[in-house]
């Protein structure tokens, strides 16, 4: 696994600083889609949510940094985002936007600011991978090339020893949760779709445009083409299907890799598909 990286961190954090004019990009009806999916009214309550994170953090890092004892959070994930979104309600955009960059800027401060020791800090890392890195992961607008190659190389490749850690009834629990009677199916589901999504992405660089049209029979067709082979096999594919398309990432050429169809794909089947699965 990769390790994380002061670098990484103020990629993700350049990033943020184009959120916005990345999503005024997408047509209005993909605008809303997107909306619904992640669940906020607009943009700027999505952003809200993400830049309270950043100040939440700070606060903490600094702490953990002093070696100072952390306090406590006396509030619940819901009601912490819930707030967040409804402190900039009735601010003028123009507010909130420079409140929004200053956050942002506090934070790319931060980064710079930490020893080569403090940015390997667990507890630093943990807060840094969670609001900065992981939340971009999780809201991204398109699918930009560090950010697919890190999630395959780090949360992808860890994602069958991370259920193989869970003890027994979490494991029944999280896949009744998921639909899959097992581990193996929902691993055949993963990799019809990163298979399906190489021969698109190359289809695509000779202006070729291939679609999945049954979506729920392509899922069942998964589980049965792949329920025929053990399960050695199944996860030897898995990993072959994982590595094929981190070396396609890093290898496409960029009038390639940013087609609004390789994008599109690479978001859902790389990024959003982690966080529909995720452990």
């Amino acid at each position: 696994m990769p390790e994380f990286t002061r670098s990484l961190f103020l990629q993700a954090l350049d990033e943020w600083g184009s959120y916005a004019e990345a999503f005024a990009r997408l047509p209005e009806s993909e605008q809303a889609s997107f909306l619904q999916e992640q669940g906020y009214a607009s943009c700027r309550d999505l952003l809200a949510h993400v830049a309270a994170w950043w100040e939440e953090a700070r606060a903490r890092i600094a702490d953990v940094l002093a070696k100072r004892p952390t306090p406590p959070q006396h509030h619940s994930f819901d009601s912490f985002n819930a707030a967040s979104v409804n402190r900039f309600k009735d601010a003028p955009d123009t507010e909130f936007a420079a409140w929004y960059e200053a956050q942002r800027h506090e934070m790319i401060a931060m980064v710079q600011a930490m020893t080569a020791d403090q940015v390997k800090n667990g507890r630093v890392v943990g807060w840094l991978d969670g609001v900065v890195l992981e939340h971009l992961k999780e809201h991204c607008v398109g699918a930009p090339r560090f950010l697919a190659r890190d999630i395959l190389q780090r949360e992808w490749a860890e994602y069958h020893g991370r259920f193989g850690a869970l003890p027994p009834e979490k494991q029944t629990a999280f896949l009744k949760k998921q639909g899959f009677a097992r581990f193996r199916d929902l691993a055949a589901h993963i990799i019809a779709w990163w298979e399906q999504g190489i021969q698109s992405i190359e289809a695509s660089a000779q202006g070729d445009v291939a679609e999945v049209e049954d979506i729920d029979g392509f899922n069942a067709e998964a589980v049965d083409r792949f329920g025929k082979l053990e399960p050695g096999e199944v996860f030897a594919r898995y990993e072959q299907a994982r590595l094929t398309l981190a070396s396609l990432v890093d290898s496409l050429p960029e009038q390639v890799y940013s087609k609004p169809n390789v994008q599109g794909w690479l978001r859902a089947d790389v990024l959003t598909h982690y966080y529909d699965h995720a452990l």
